[in-house]
């Protein structure tokens, strides 16, 4: 799909030219390509691969760390999906009514309590089915944990400077896995002639 995002025609405080960045910036991640001016798209276009940058170097991080202890590629997917689910151990268990007291929760019926065990027993039977060997498992999950916590500060980096929750959600889940490996090079400009009134150049800026 293209989508037009014309430039303001007139010079405009920057605060404002700072949120028309952010929009332009947005866009194109959201659509892969937009038209703008070729000033603004050039304006933008560091922006956005250092953006990209972030988001390929946070999800590789967190990768390789991960690799230490799962060498497997398809384990430490699955490992990874699993950990995303909650925080989970094998040695969890279903507090007693009394130690939930301490903690001042309420306490749990028995049905609550069957539910509760069932839970941690399918999720058990989960992680076990991906790596059977139970200290491995361990050892696995808690590095899955460090990779999301690595995966987050890249994620809070790009908030920062792009505050659009939807669009850091797409850099990470298809532009990062799309971009591993390459360095840099992410956009491309095509001129499109000149705009009609102040015969401004007009040009796409597209993902490739």
């Amino acid at each position: 799909m293209r989508h037009r995002i014309a430039g303001n025609r007139m010079s405009m405080p920057e605060p404002r030219r700072r949120s028309a960045r952010r929009n332009l910036m947005a866009g194109l991640i959201r659509y892969d390509r937009i038209q703008t001016t070729e000033a603004r798209a050039r304006a933008i276009r560091g922006e956005v691969e250092k953006l990209i940058s972030v988001a390929v170097k946070g999800r590789e991080d967190a990768r390789k760390h991960l690799a230490v202890v799962v060498s497997d590629a398809d384990q430490a997917t699955k490992v990874l999906e699993f950990a995303r689910k909650g925080r989970f151990s094998l040695k969890h268990t279903v507090a007693s009514n009394e130690d939930r007291a301490k903690l001042q929760k309420a306490p749990l019926t028995a049905n609550g309590r069957k539910f509760q065990e069932d839970k941690l027993k399918a999720r058990r039977a989960e992680l076990l089915a991906i790596i059977p060997n139970e200290d491995d498992a361990e050892k696995a999950l808690r590095a899955a944990y460090d990779a999301m916590v690595i995966e987050l500060h890249a994620r809070r980096l790009i908030l920062s400077a792009l505050p659009d929750e939807l669009v850091v959600k797409k850099l990470f889940d298809e532009l990062a896995p799309r971009y591993l490996g390459r360095p840099g090079g992410y956009t491309r400009i095509t001129k499109l002639g000149r705009r009609k009134g102040d015969a401004a150049e007009i040009a796409q800026i597209a993902l490739v």
